[in-house]
């Protein structure tokens, strides 16, 4: 019973971890010490519907002079705005130049019970390893779904034998959310802010106020058969992409990918991108994130997929590498015979069954 709970617990944990921005509830974790000591760095919180926001509150707004999402306490609701702060800093975010946050920005308040936020500690660490080490994670989550399948056999009686089905469907299901997950969570993002200058200067990051730059960005990443990769931009625009084959990038072999003891061939991508002329002194924030997919559609449909939503891509590539195995499991195995000693239904229909 209680593991039982805790399973679908865990599962709606993962699913609000996926859920797009503007979903009724999500769970997400701040990336500095802005909000400290009240959230600290790394520490996952429960996002809820905004409403009305009111002073005091702890609200995640979209900051598109940052090009991210953003985490503060609101300090003060004016009718031009709302003046926001993170309780580690010493100032409000608009005393450093940033403008006034716009109810339509605001995406949600974070969960409070008593006036103090629910804290998931280290959450954004145990998420940033699971990214890393997704792998061992689906095995192990395959490896305790068989191993409850064996448990469970062994208590029953003749009358009441395990199914294999019993055991493909979860472990299925099991797959299809660890892998969109992981999908969803294994995006790479490079950023730059830079500073907007009403002089031209030589100093690196800077931008003339009113001129138009090009930037070229050299990025290194293991390339696969197996993955596409959409990039994506925020603040620039992407001008031209250079594949250097692998080899000529460096000694052309790393161990990355889901398979991290076997090298993969990686490559540097340079990327030459635009930016806009800035007219106002101050921060330009720029940033590229890339998507890696499993490869079984062709590249524009994923892009194409991504450009609804990053969960949109993820579900449907995940689904169509997975289901296919799951319907010719149903096709070829006889589901309904005991795991044991069970036969192919191929077999069945070949007349192997006497």
């Amino acid at each position: 019973m209680i593991r039982n709970a805790a399973i679908v617990v865990g599962f709606l944990v993962l699913l609000a971890l996926a859920m797009p921005a503007g979903a009724p509830v999500q769970i997400s974790y701040v990336v500095s010490d802005s909000m400290s000591p009240t959230i600290d760095t790394d520490d996952g919180y429960v996002l809820v519907p905004a409403g009305t926001v009111q002073a005091g509150d702890i609200i995640t707004f979209y900051s598109a002079e940052r090009a991210t999402y953003v985490t503060h306490r609101a300090t003060r609701v004016t009718p031009d705005g709302i003046v926001t702060k993170g309780d580690g800093n010493p100032t409000p975010d608009q005393a450093s130049g940033y403008p006034l946050v716009q109810p339509a920005d605001v995406s949600g308040k974070v969960l409070t019970v008593g006036g103090d936020p629910i804290v998931i500690p280290y959450l954004g660490t145990v998420l940033q390893w699971l990214t890393s080490h997704w792998y061992l994670v689906a095995g192990a989550l395959g490896a305790y779904a068989l191993n409850s399948g064996v448990r469970t056999e062994r208590r029953r009686t003749r009358k009441n034998v395990l199914r294999s089905r019993e055991i493909v469907l979860p472990v299925t299901v099991i797959a299809i959310v660890a892998s969109v997950l992981f999908i969803s969570l294994g995006a790479t993002e490079q950023t730059a802010v830079y500073t907007v200058t009403e002089r031209s200067t030589v100093a690196p990051l800077t931008l003339t106020a009113g001129e138009a730059a090009t930037e070229t960005i050299s990025l290194e990443m293991v390339q696969s058969p197996l993955a596409h990769v959409v990039i994506e931009s925020d603040g620039m625009r992407i001008v031209n992409t250079t594949v250097t084959p692998p080899g000529e990038a460096g000694d052309g072999r790393v161990s990355a990918g889901w398979l991290p003891w076997q090298p993969f061939e990686s490559s540097a991508r340079t990327i030459t991108t635009q930016i806009p002329a800035q007219e106002a002194v101050g921060s330009h924030a720029t940033s590229i994130r890339m998507y890696p997919y499993p490869a079984v559609l062709p590249e524009p449909v994923i892009a194409l997929l991504h450009g609804i939503h990053p969960l949109v891509a993820a579900v449907t590539t995940v689904l169509i590498s997975v289901l296919p195995l799951y319907v010719g499991y149903w096709a070829v195995v006889d589901t309904t015979a005991p795991l044991r000693g069970s036969r192919s239904r191929l077999a069945r229909r070949l007349g192997g069954d006497r």
